[in-house]
C-alpha cells in the first residue's frame, strides 16, 4: 500500500488517480496525526511525503515527520515531495532515510517508474532465491539427521556426491 501525505486535495487526488489507474493500493490523509496513524495502522511499502503540510516553504515540517515516520516503520520506504525543493533539502532528507526526491510540478511516469523500482527491489529483497531454498534445506537436512552425510542425502533424495558438491557450493563443509 502507498500512502500519500500532502495537505493540498488536488495533490493527493491527483496522486491517487495516477496509483489506481497503476492499480495500486493507496490511501491520501492531508496532515502528520492522520499520516503517523496510517503508518501505525496499514504499514504502507511507500510514503509520498509533502515537505511543507503547511504554509511555510521551508521543508522542516516534512523533515520531522520523515523522522518519525523512520521510527515507526523503519522498511518504509518514503518519496519526498514539494514545489519548494532545494539541493540541500533533498539531500538532508535522503540523509535521514528518504529513498528519493520529487518536485512538483511532477511527471506521473517518472513518479511510477520510482515506485515501480522501490516495488521491484522489495519483492526482489523478500523473496528468496532457489540456491537460499537449496541452502537451508541441506542445512536443515544435515541438522535432523545429526552431521551424518550418508542419512542427510537419503534425506534429500540425493547422492552423497551430490551432497558433498551442494556443501562445497555452499560453504557449508
Amino acid at each position: 500500500m502507498i500512502l500519500i501525505v500532502d495537505d493540498d486535495n488536488a495533490v493527493r487526488m491527483a496522486l491517487g488517480l495516477m496509483l489506481k489507474q497503476a492499480r495500486v493500493e493507496w490511501e491520501a490523509v492531508g496532515n502528520e496525526a492522520d499520516a503517523l496513524a496510517a503508518v501505525r495502522t496499514h504499514e504502507p511499502e511507500i510514503v509520498i511525503l509533502d515537505m511543507n503540510l503547511t504554509i511555510g516553504t521551508t521543508g522542516r515540517q516534512g523533515l520531522e515527520l520523515l523522522r518519525k515516520i523512520k521510527v515507526l516503520a523503519p522498511e518504509c520506504e518514503v518519496l519526498l515531495i514539494s514545489a519548494w525543493g532545494t539541493i540541500p533539502l533533498a539531500v538532508e532528507g535522503m540523509n535521514l532515510g528518504a529513498t528519493d526526491f520529487i518536485t512538483k510540478p511532477w511527471s506521473n511516469a517518472d513518479v511510477m517508474a520510482k515506485i515501480n523500482r522501490i516495488l521491484e527491489r522489495r519483492k526482489k529483497k523478500s523473496s528468496p532465491t532457489l540456491d537460499d531454498l537449496e541452502r537451508e534445506a541441506v542445512r536443515e537436512a544435515l541438522r535432523k539427521c545429526h552431521g551424518s552425510m550418508s542419512e542427510a542425502a537419503k534425506a534429500l533424495g540425493i547422492t552423497r556426491q551430490a551432497l558433498y558438491r551442494r556443501l562445497e557450493k555452499y560453504g557449508l563443509k
